[in-house]
């Protein structure tokens, strides 16, 4: 009987990781949508959310989080706000979106090897601070780049005329020529 228990247990679990991770992916799908549909508001709403995690996080250091830590997070927030200045559209290439990106990983393990200092710290709350306070805006302006590749085409001076291109063309073109035709790969 336990062996039974304990295969439909791992089973179970196993149904659920991937139930969890399918809905996270729906639902990233959907706000994505939403995004696309809706700028404006997709831009007040990342705006005000960033305002409310700058109170959580002062609230938080009420519990006694790190006051430095704290005041780095606030600046990283104030930096990914800067990105919605021409909102939806991004520059990838830009300093604020590349100082932006090596903010987000820097933030990450600012706090990760804070936690782990703290050993008394239950990995719930762990968890829900990290994505609340860390992960929550970064992850925002994430999903807000996506319909920006399928519906709006980012644009770069070429001479004196303006050539429309894809977003993730005009990211990628730095590592790749685009001169060099793709060699096909065929049985001889």
């Amino acid at each position: 009987m336990a062996l039974v228990l304990s295969a439909l247990s791992t089973i179970g679990w196993a149904a659920g990781l991937v139930f969890g991770i399918f809905s996270l992916a729906c639902g990233l799908y959907v706000t994505s949508e939403w995004v696309e549909e809706y700028p404006r508001q997709a831009r007040k709403a990342i705006q005000l959310s960033t305002w409310a995690i700058d109170a959580l996080l002062l609230l938080a250091l009420l519990d006694g989080t790190s006051i430095w830590r704290t005041l780095v997070t606030l600046a990283t927030n104030h930096v990914y706000m800067q990105n919605l200045t021409n909102f939806p559209l991004v520059n990838l290439s830009g300093p604020v979106f590349l100082g932006s990106c090596i903010l987000a990983v820097g933030n990450h393990f600012l706090w990760f090897f804070y936690f782990i200092k703290w050993p008394g710290i239950l990995f719930g709350e762990v968890c829900a601070f990290m994505f609340f306070c860390v992960w929550l805006v970064p992850l925002a302006l994430f999903v807000s780049l996506t319909p920006v590749d399928a519906a709006l085409p980012s644009s770069r001076e070429a001479g004196t005329k303006r050539v429309r291109q894809n977003m993730f063309k005009t990211m990628f073109s730095k590592f790749v020529r685009s001169e060099e035709q793709p060699q096909l790969l065929h049985n001889e």
